[in-house]
């Protein structure tokens, strides 16, 4: 709490090239251990539930903290008990100091929750970034650790959507570019070709908002950035096919023809 005081920043400040972020929070681990916290147990593995970082009694006080001085909170939340834990306690510090347009967000959000939790989640303006790329690289993962019906609502996209919950796509680190996720997205295909949870599909236009105009929201850069549009930053790519038209076993063929930042051309293939 001292530390942030005498930093004298918060979220938001900087320019379109440098800006401060939320601050984020490990809520749990991920599937690579696996140490993501559950609610039920992982498959074959006895009563294991992953893991907390912290104990609630932190978690509170650090969410509190953060957001009575006006920070975003960006949570590392990627099993269904992080998930609920993260959101339960988001919505208490919101309630007990009610601070509007906040945009705080759950990270990752691997595994799809109890329904109370998105309904609190939309109560509150708890957002959502999700990675759907994960589905595509990490089935492996997901096999070896969740039985089939929480294998099958992986990395949800379309329910929390119709819950009224903003989500916005990003890649993390699997792999950077956004073409496997927007195949995953649309297609909700792994790397072998069987498709998980066909109903957390989303069409094409959502997916590419997902990766641009709603991320701007995340940043509090929607004036500026993530749509083309007069008095926005030239900032847009162009692409080697039509990503609305193509059949979607192409899109990952796409490439980047031509790259543009702020009205210059930075790339050119």
């Amino acid at each position: 709490m001292e530390t942030l005081q005498k930093f004298g920043h918060k979220t938001g400040d900087g320019n379109e090239h440098l800006r401060l972020g939320a601050i984020k929070v490990f809520v749990d681990g991920g599937f690579t251990g696996p140490a993501a916290y559950t609610i039920e147990p992982y498959k074959n593995q006895g009563n294991y539930h992953g893991k907390l970082t912290r104990t609630p009694e932190e978690f509170y006080s650090i969410f509190k903290d953060a957001h009575r001085l006006g920070w975003q909170l960006g949570l590392h939340t990627i099993g269904d008990g992080a998930i609920k834990l993260a959101a339960d306690t988001l919505a208490r510090v919101i309630d007990e100091n009610p601070r509007p347009d906040h945009r705080h967000y759950l990270n990752h959000f691997s595994m799809t929750p109890p329904e109370e939790t998105y309904k609190k989640m939309a109560a509150h303006g708890i957002w959502i970034a999700q990675q759907p790329n994960f589905t595509y690289t990490l089935e492996g993962r997901y096999r070896d650790n969740l039985d089939d019906r929480r294998l099958q609502i992986n990395n949800p996209v379309a329910t929390p959507m119709k819950y009224g919950i903003f989500v916005g796509l990003s890649s993390d680190i699997l792999p950077i570019g956004p073409l496997v996720g927007l195949y995953a997205a649309t297609t909700r295909k792994g790397m072998s070709g069987a498709v998980y949870g066909i109903d957390e599909a989303i069409t094409m236009p959502q997916a590419i908002a997902g990766y641009t105009r709603n991320g701007a929201f995340f940043t509090r850069e929607e004036t500026i950035k993530g749509s083309i549009e007069v008095g926005k930053l030239a900032d847009m790519i162009v692409l080697s096919q039509d990503l609305l038209t193509i059949e979607p076993g192409k899109i990952m063929d796409t490439q980047v023809d031509l790259t543009v930042l702020g009205g210059r051309i930075v790339y050119r293939r």
